[in-house]
């Protein structure tokens, strides 16, 4: 099945989930070279602003889940693949560019109020209505309670914002924000997460795809980013000149 006929087929499912499955089908099947040329050619699609192709790739995000999901045999296999064609949409995607700071080193003090309460009561809070406690809980370094405020429906933007913006923060918070599709969607988010020293390349990188030139020129020139994500910046820019 060609680049078009995948696009269309995640084009044609709604939701996050079921592009996940059709991930599965596409990485997980059939010889490893022809699906690592898939994801090549879909990662580059989407570098040039297909919206089909973005769509796609956005339920990519969660790269961690999807290795699971098609068993990390598999995953070392299309990245075999990847170079021994040298696929570099794919490679971007593929490749493990290693660890972003740790998030775990220096956290912030620890909120007293946010404290007295047991990790399931901040939880329970954390999906309820809007309070005090939920509004602390902003700030609780626990990434189990972040990913109850993430399907909590009365977040805000502008809150979900703040919380990828945290400086430290566990690499975890961020695969869950890859997990909430309600969020992850959002163009200020994903740049959010993009620049956050603290957020994982590789998640990082995949949303870095779609992003406008000004963003990634601005990426590409960022000292304080993993050399993985500026590196991709320029990369994807590349591609964009060569199309």
């Amino acid at each position: 099945m060609n680049v078009g006929a995948w696009i269309a087929r995640f084009v044609a499912v709604e939701g996050d989930g079921p592009r996940r499955a059709l991930w599965a089908e596409a990485l997980g099947a059939g010889p490893a070279p022809e699906a690592a040329a898939v994801l090549d050619a879909l990662v580059r699609q989407a570098a040039l602003r297909d919206v089909g192709a973005g769509l796609a790739l956005r339920a990519l995000a969660d790269l961690e889940g999807m290795a699971r999901r098609v068993g990390p045999g598999r995953m070392a296999d299309l990245l075999a693949a990847a170079r021994d064609r040298d696929l570099d949409a794919a490679l971007l995607v593929l490749e493990h560019p290693g660890r972003p700071r740790r998030g775990e080193e220096l956290g912030p003090p620890p909120d007293p109020a946010v404290e007295a309460h047991t990790l399931g009561h901040r939880k329970t809070a954390a999906r309820g209505p809007r309070s005090p406690l939920l509004e602390r809980l902003l700030t609780d370094p626990d990434p189990r309670v972040v990913r109850e405020l993430l399907r909590n429906p009365r977040l805000r933007e502008a809150e979900v914002l703040g919380l990828t913006s945290r400086r430290p923060c566990p690499e975890a918070v961020f695969w869950h924000l890859a997990r909430a599709p309600r969020w992850i969607a959002r163009p200020a988010v994903q740049r959010a997460v993009i620049r956050n020293p603290y957020a994982p390349p590789r998640l990082a990188l995949v949303l870095l795809v779609p992003q406008p030139d000004p963003f990634l020129t601005e990426v590409a020139n960022d000292e304080g980013l993993h050399p993985a994500v500026r590196d991709g910046a320029l990369r994807i820019l590349g591609w964009r000149r060569r199309a």
